[in-house]
C-alpha cells in the first residue's frame, strides 16, 4: 500500500512539472524574472560585432553562459523588434506559449564546447531565419522568455492566430483545474488504500 501511494505520488508530482510552459502565448509567467533572465542571455550588453573567438569567449565568460553549449544573440538594435514578436504585430502563434516571428531575423549563433571547462568555441555564425520566442505576460505586459532553435526553417501559418491575441483566457484556468483535480484523485485514493 505504501508502495503503491509512493508510484501515485510520483506520478502526480511528475505531470505537475510537465505542465510548467503555459499552454498559450502571453499567460502570466510562472517566473517573474523570465524577461530578464532571456535579455541576459539572448541580448546582453555589448554583443561582439566581430567574429573574434577571444572576444565571444570573453563575453560569455562575463554573462556566465559557459555551460550552455548552443546560444543564440540579438544586437542592441533588435531589441524592439524581438520584444514585438510577442505581439499581434510581430508575431503568430505556433504552440504552446511560443510564437514565431512574422518577419526574418539576423542573429549570431554560438556553439561552445562544454566538455573543456574553458568556454571553449567551437563556431560562430549568423543565421537568418524566422525566430521562434517563448512569450508569457511579465508586469502586465506579454515578453520573451525562451529563445526556441528552429533548425527546420519554419515559417509563421497564416492560418494562426497573431500573437498576443487572447488565446482562451480560462486555458490556465483549466490547467489549475486539471492539477487540483489530480491531487484530490491522489488524496482519495491515498484515503481509500
Amino acid at each position: 500500500m505504501t508502495l503503491l501511494t509512493l508510484i501515485l505520488l510520483t506520478s502526480v508530482f511528475s505531470f505537475c512539472s510537465s505542465v510548467d510552459v503555459n499552454p498559450n502565448p502571453c499567460m502570466r509567467a510562472k517566473n517573474n524574472n523570465a524577461h530578464a533572465t532571456f535579455l541576459k542571455r539572448h541580448l546582453p550588453d555589448g554583443v561582439p560585432k566581430t567574429w573574434d573567438q577571444n572576444v565571444w569567449n570573453a563575453m560569455l565568460k562575463q554573462i556566465k553562459t559557459c555551460g550552455r553549449p548552443t546560444q543564440s544573440f540579438f544586437y542592441e538594435d533588435d531589441r524592439e523588434s524581438v520584444n514585438a514578436v510577442c505581439t499581434k504585430a510581430g508575431g503568430k502563434q505556433h504552440s504552446d506559449n511560443l510564437c514565431i516571428s512574422k518577419k526574418k531575423f539576423s542573429f549570431v549563433t554560438v556553439r561552445v564546447n562544454v566538455q573543456e571547462g574553458l568556454c571553449g568555441i567551437r563556431s560562430i555564425r549568423n543565421e537568418t531565419k524566422h525566430i521562434i520566442l517563448g512569450c508569457d505576460k511579465v508586469q502586465d505586459t506579454c515578453r520573451p522568455v525562451h529563445f526556441e532553435g528552429n533548425p527546420e526553417n519554419l515559417t509563421p501559418s497564416n492560418n494562426k492566430p497573431d500573437c498576443g491575441e487572447s488565446s482562451g483566457s480560462n486555458s490556465g484556468f483549466k490547467v489549475a483545474m486539471s492539477k487540483s483535480l489530480l491531487v484530490f484523485t491522489l488524496v482519495a485514493l491515498t484515503y481509500i488504500l
